[in-house]
């Protein structure tokens, strides 16, 4: 079972600094496929043959492409870097239909080349566990590259199916042996069903998120199949590997998706201040969209090993066919506030690469979604950066999700035109919104800029019930309030330095403020009505 991460992120909220917890995000290492062919694909999903020596409940299975390359395969690059120094084994469990050579490799500044398994796989049609010893290289390494079906040349006359699971690093290269650090198990956690009988035929499963937009653009997600003939409290309750503690971080906060608007539950039970059931501190307001529902449990303390989650709780059930929800992202921190949709400005500074006018400036990495992973410069719209004003630095503006990401600048189409910064691709690790520089042709960032209207605006209470009071300090013109879709429904003229706002007439739920400056700057705060 993978441990309940602990992220070490700074939130400002009105308790100020605190550390959240996530409880599970149902995602396993980002798997970029290559060269697996036309039908090449990666996916998380129930362990299909739970026998043997592998039976967990999720697994990798991975269809290999017969008009692939003999190489087709995977690489990650995985949060915690794995010390080849200490630990000089991999270990990883197959299950293959037939018998060929197994790979795996460490990319950095020395790479560790192809290592075939130290035995050669045996078995097909069940779970066996493969062994690299990785010594031909030491120190730290975040890029793994498998590679589960190395034939050269390639015979395959029909696509096959593979599995894969459990990749971890030890010093051991006996099969069986320990994990040190396990790289990725994809395991997460478990979901006992709240059901209401025989007639109740609800489920869960993990599977890619089929709506990666707005607050969630993670890869995974679970799908609630929930019947019509459920019950209301239909959910799921899980006892924790670790406990949530609410002595600090308040609130609760799970993203959902829904066809329908209905309450949402949430209960934790077990700790010394005695179980507790309740309502999403504001209503759903979406359908068919992802949306991050908050629970508020200010009045409990202490720390808790179980937790529920009733995300369609209609008492009576009115349904008269299934329906299904998806959930994703249970994170507990001290922040009352949903989560809005995040993004990544990312700038490179062309001053000194000799660009000439005309040349264009892209961006390639492992970014997923409309992005691509490492989409050849040129080949991709989304990933072109521009110079806006002439001053020589390209900008691109992203929505990705949190996570590490390797990336690279190009100029000019194809890939010879790439970033010669010292230490190859980038690295930035995502968490939400930033506003980030880096300059071609030198390592690191050289700037995390901000917004110059920040400093400048004031706006208060928040959350607000009948007004809104905004202070400024001059250079703003406008303010925009906005739903969380975009319907403005307040667009106001500055004529002094300060305006009160008449908010009594709006629903609850969550709003956005957009400051607007003289200059056509732009700063948003979310607004909070109760």
């Amino acid at each position: 079972m993978r441990k309940i991460t602990l992220l070490f992120i700074m939130m400002l909220t009105f308790a100020g600094i605190s550390m959240a917890q996530t409880v599970e995000d149902f995602e396993p290492i980002k798997m970029n496929i290559f060269s697996g062919g036309a039908n090449g694909a990666l996916t998380v999903m129930p362990n299909p043959d739970p026998t043997g020596i592998n039976t967990s409940a999720n697994v990798v299975r991975m269809v290999r492409g017969f008009d692939g390359d003999p190489w087709a395969g995977w690489y990650a690059t995985i949060p915690t870097p794995v010390d080849v120094t200490a630990n000089k084994y991999v270990h990883v469990k197959v299950w293959k239909p037939r018998i060929s050579p197994v790979v795996f490799k460490y990319e950095g500044a020395v790479n560790s080349g192809d290592v075939f398994s130290m035995a050669p796989q045996a078995t097909v049609n069940q779970w066996e566990e493969l062994v690299f010893d990785m010594s031909v290289v030491t120190g730290e390494y975040v890029k793994i590259v498998l590679i589960p079906d190395f034939e050269s040349p390639l015979t395959l006359t029909e696509d096959i199916t593979l599995y894969f699971d459990d990749i971890y690093a030890n010093n051991d290269p006996a099969v069986g042996s320990a994990p040190v650090q396990m790289i990725d198990d994809y395991e997460f956690i478990t979901l006992n069903y709240l059901l209401g009988g025989e007639t109740d035929q609800s489920s869960m499963m993990i599977l890619p998120n089929p709506d990666a937009t707005g607050v969630n653009l993670s890869d995974y997600v679970i799908k609630f199949n929930r019947d019509k003939d459920g019950v209301p409290w239909g959910g799921f309750w899980s006892s924790l590997p670790a406990v949530i503690d609410v002595t600090t971080n308040k609130f609760v906060h799970v993203k959902v998706w829904k066809p329908r608007i209905t309450p949402i539950k949430f209960k934790i039970e077990g700790g010394a201040a005695g179980t507790i059931e309740i309502f999403s501190k504001y209503p759903q307001t979406l359908v068919n969209q992802w949306e991050d529902i908050v629970f508020d449990f200010t009045e409990k303390t202490g720390t808790y090993p179980v937790i529920a989650f009733l995300p369609d709780f209609e008492d009576p059930m009115t349904l008269t066919e299934d329906i299904t929800i998806y959930f994703d992202d249970i994170i507990v921190n001290n922040d009352p506030n949903p989560v809005t949709p995040a993004a990544q400005i990312i700038n490179v500074d062309m001053s000194e690469s000799g660009i000439t006018e005309g040349t264009q400036v892209f961006l390639s990495g492992a970014l997923g979604g409309i992005y691509g992973t490492w989409a050849e410069p040129g080949t991709n719209t989304n990933n072109e950066m521009f110079d806006l004003d002439g001053d020589k630095i390209y900008t691109i503006t992203l929505a990705l999700p949190n996570g590490l990401v390797p990336f690279k600048f190009f100029m000019g189409i194809g890939w010879n035109g790439g970033d010669p910064a010292p230490g190859g691709d980038r690295t930035y690790n995502v968490e939400g919104s930033c506003n980030i520089t880096y300059k071609w042709g030198v390592d690191g960032l050289i700037g995390v800029p901000t917004n110059p209207l920040a400093d400048k605006v004031q706006m208060y209470p928040n959350p607000t019930n009948t007004r809104l009071q905004v202070n400024t300090t001059g250079e703003v013109s406008r303010v925009i309030i906005t739903t969380t879709l975009g319907q403005v429904v307040e667009n106001i003229e500055m004529t002094s330095n300060n305006v009160t706002i008449n908010t009594s007439e709006l629903n609850t739920g969550i709003y956005f403020v957009t400051f607007v400056g003289d200059n056509g700057a732009r700063y948003t705060q979310k607004l909070v009505k109760d």
